[in-house]
C-alpha cells in the first residue's frame, strides 16, 4: 500500500484526532480548524486507504441529526518493532492502533555480529503490503538521523550502518533509535507525559528523556547515556572504558544496595532536570519491582505495564508515529 500521499500534515492531523477520540467529521473540523468540506475529502481518502471506518451514529451535542462516528481500522496497517539486546532479539508486530498482535524472542549468540542480527530478524518479519516499516531499538551511542550504531558492550559494533543493512535485507523502511528512547515513546503513547524519564535497568542502564512533551535525543543523539555518568570515582571498570559509572556500580552490587544505587542516581536526575514523572523498566526492575520502587525518591514513580516488550513496542511506534 502506497501511503506517501497520506502523510500530509492534514492527513496526520485527522488520524491523530480520531485516535485521540474525535469521533465525527464535525468534531474533527472544529478541532483541526479545517472546513467541513476539507475534512470530508480527507476522511474519504483515509477510508479508501483502509485506515478509517465509520462505526455508527454519535451526537456531538446539540439537537441536530446524529453524525457518523469514525475510528481507526486496526488491521489497516502494521508496523514491526525490534529490540537488539546484548543477548537476545525481541520482535513485535503492532496494528494501526499500536496494539501488539504478535511477539517473538530469540537468543543471540555470545559476541554476535550484525550478520547474526540480520539472520535472526529476517524470519520474524513477515512480508505484507500493509507493513509500513520496522523500528529498531538498540543501545547507544548511535546516530538517529543516519541509523549508524556503535553500542557499548557489543564488541565489533563500531559505526555499523544498521538502518541501511536491515532495510536492504528486508526491503522495508527502517528507523533506528536508542532502546531507551523507544521505551519512553511507548509510555507516552498510552498516557500523557510532560517532563519525564524512563529509567531502563537491564543488561545495560540508560534513560529515555521526555521533555516538554517530546522525546529528547540531543544535538548528536547522545542524550540519555545515564548509565555512563560517574557516581564513584574509584569504582569498578565499565564496558565504556571508564570507572565508576552508574551501570558498573549497579552491576557490582545486589539486592537493596543495587536498588539504592539507582535511587541515588535517579535523585540526581530529578534534581538536574526538574522531572515530575519517573518510569522504571528493564529486566532487573521487572524481576524485583517492589525492591526498586521502595528505594526511589519522593516523586511520581511507577513501573512500566508493558513488561519485557516495552522497547520493541516503542520501536514499532517510531514507524506508526509517522502517520500521526
Amino acid at each position: 500500500m502506497d501511503l506517501t500521499s497520506l502523510r500530509s500534515h492534514n492527513d496526520r492531523t485527522v488520524l491523530r484526532l480520531v485516535r485521540s477520540g474525535a469521533l465525527s467529521r464535525a468534531s474533527i473540523a472544529e478541532q483541526a480548524e479545517l472546513t467541513p468540506q476539507a475534512v470530508s475529502k480527507i476522511v474519504a481518502r483515509l477510508i479508501a486507504a483502509g485506515l478509517l471506518e465509520e462505526t455508527g451514529a454519535v451526537r456531538d451535542g446539540g439537537r441536530g441529526k446524529p453524525r457518523r462516528s469514525l475510528r481507526l481500522v486496526a488491521d489497516g496497517a502494521f508496523a514491526y518493532g525490534a529490540y537488539v539486546d546484548r543477548d537476545e532479539l525481541r520482535v513485535v508486530k503492532l496494528d494501526l492502533t499500536g496494539e501488539p498482535v504478535s511477539s517473538s524472542v530469540v537468543p543471540l549468540p555470545p559476541m554476535f555480529t550484525p550478520s547474526d542480527v540480520l539472520a535472526a530478524l529476517e524470519p520474524l518479519v513477515e512480508p505484507d503490503p500493509k507493513v509500513l516499516g520496522l523500528g529498531i531499538g538498540i543501545a547507544g551511542p548511535l546516530d538517529f538521523r543516519d541509523g549508524v550504531v556503535s553500542p557499548n558492550g557489543l564488541p565489533g559494533w563500531s559505526a555499523v550502518p544498521l538502518r541501511a543493512l536491515v532495510s536492504e535485507r528486508l526491503g522495508l523502511p527502517v528507523v533506528v533509535d536508542k532502546d531507551t528512547n523507544a521505551a519512553v515513546l511507548a509510555e507516552a503513547w498510552r498516557r500523557p507525559l510532560q517532563d519525564a524519564a524512563l529509567v531502563f535497568v537491564g543488561t545495560g542502564l540508560g534513560v529515555g528523556l521526555f521533555l516538554g512533551g517530546e522525546v529528547h535525543r540531543g544535538t548528536r543523539s547522545g542524550a540519555g547515556e545515564f548509565g555512563h555518568t560517574t557516581i564513584q570515582l574509584d569504582g569498578p571498570l565499565c564496558v565504556c572504558g571508564r570507572r565508576g559509572c552508574i551501570e558498573a556500580v549497579h552491576a557490582a552490587t545486589t539486592g537493596v544496595d543495587a536498588a539504592r544505587v539507582i535511587a541515588a542516581a535517579v535523585t540526581n536526575l530529578v534534581q538536574l532536570l526538574d522531572l515530575d514523572q519517573i518510569v522504571l523498566s528493564g529486566r532487573k526492575v521487572l524481576a524485583s519491582p517492589d525492591l526498586y520502587l521502595r528505594a526511589m525518591p519522593e516523586v511520581d514513580v511507577s513501573v512500566t505495564e508493558f513488561g519485557a516488550d516495552l522497547v520493541p513496542i516503542g520501536a514499532g511506534l517510531l514507524i506508526l508515529g509517522e502517520l500521526f
